[in-house]
């Protein structure tokens, strides 16, 4: 219902199954889960959701990036191309993306040609994004997404929860409940939070120290001492090997490891 509720007015879709049904321990206690919900619609479809509580400056590069992955990752060797099927990505966003553009928060990028917008190169790649906060304030949304947007916000504040009366809304809150009666669920949650804090700090002191040091040199170094420490939260103490490496790095380098920490999965 949320999915719908973001593309309306396109026909509805019904999810046939979640391709990432588990989280894993360690994603709850790392800085960020990458993507929250993949799934796939009954016509094959493939919609990645995520809700982003985090500014990151190369956030547009990375999002389009994994919604050219999911497309990228339908096909095996040798298969045709006519198998494809559409990958949308789907970004809830806390912050404000496109600060220029206050009276609009609903987004829905396509390939389309730069001159003749109403040409599209075929719905293969699609991204919509929401502003939350931009959003709640924008008159005359329809009531569906008006309700999730009022949940994603505020689904702690029970005053403002208790106000809304769309069902499919309802029922999330219901769930939330149950979720928030798990201890171990709870205790996840929390140490989630506390990651995404620290990993903020860190970010902060290594650009302060960064700034101390002298403005280009301390940039090379912020940027090395930012990532020593994300690398170091994610994998801990770091080897001998990867210390030189760092310490070795052209700016390009440290930029291009800064990306890919974001789905890495081994130092390595």
């Amino acid at each position: 219902d949320l999915i719908n509720a973001i593309r309306h007015p396109e026909a509805p879709i019904t999810v046939r199954r979640v391709l990432n049904p588990t989280i894993l321990p360690a994603d709850l206690e790392g800085k960020e889960i990458v993507l929250d919900i993949l799934a796939e619609d009954a016509d094959g479809q493939r919609l990645g959701i995520e809700m982003q509580l985090q500014r990151f400056m190369h956030w547009p590069q990375r999002h389009i990036y994994g919604v050219a992955r999911s497309l990228a990752g339908q096909l095996g060797t040798g298969q045709d191309y006519r198998l494809l099927k559409p990958s949308i990505g789907i970004s809830l966003l806390v912050h404000d993306l496109f600060k220029d553009h206050p009276d609009k928060a609903l987004w829905h990028f396509t390939l389309r040609d730069e001159e003749r917008p109403q040409v599209q190169l075929g719905p293969a790649l699609q991204v919509h994004i929401i502003e939350l906060n931009k959003a709640e304030k924008l008159p005359l949304l329809p009531e569906p997404l008006q309700a999730w947007i009022a949940c994603l916000l505020h689904n702690l504040d029970e005053a403002v929860m208790s106000e809304i009366t769309y069902p499919p809304v309802k029922t999330a809150l219901k769930q939330l409940d149950t979720l928030h009666a798990d201890e171990d669920l709870r205790l996840a949650a929390e140490r989630r939070a506390q990651a995404l804090v620290d990993a903020e700090d860190m970010v902060d002191y290594a650009r302060h120290e960064g700034e101390r040091i002298g403005e280009e040199k301390g940039k090379q170094i912020g940027t090395a001492d930012t990532l020593t420490l994300l690398i170091t939260h994610r994998f801990g103490e770091l080897p001998q090997w990867a210390l030189n490496r760092l310490d070795q790095a052209s700016e390009a380098e440290l930029k291009r490891w800064a990306l890919r920490i974001l789905d890495a999965q081994r130092i390595e």
